[in-house]
């Protein structure tokens, strides 16, 4: 399956990029209502440690995950599609080539 950015149309490279925000800020506001429920049950410096580690790890996580590399959006929608993020019905405007790529890739293990 090509995934080049020659096959990307300018509306394509839109959607996606307004899709990847989209996402990126629903696992963020959902990161920041989860950290504040783990923060407000803390009571050990003990648990602060954990915290922080596991903040780091979800930092690492979203960091590498949110690539908005023409070459990587086919893969990063589809994962967030799988991830629940993103639906395909909001990639509804995608050529269809496109969007049957990610949907395609949501179907991989």
């Amino acid at each position: 399956m090509k995934t080049n950015t020659q096959e990307w149309s300018q509306t394509d490279q839109k959607i996606a990029y307004e899709a990847l925000t989209k996402a990126y800020a629903r696992e963020t506001e959902a990161l920041i209502a989860e950290i504040n429920q783990k923060a407000s049950q803390v009571n050990h410096i003990d648990e602060i440690w954990a915290l922080n580690d596991y903040l780091s790890s979800k930092r690492y996580n979203i960091d590498g995950k949110y690539d908005f590399r023409e070459s990587a959006s086919v893969f990063v929608l589809a994962q967030l599609v799988k991830e629940k993020w993103l639906t395909l019905d909001e990639l509804t405007d995608l050529t269809p080539s496109t969007k049957a790529k990610v949907a395609a890739l949501t179907k991989m293990s």
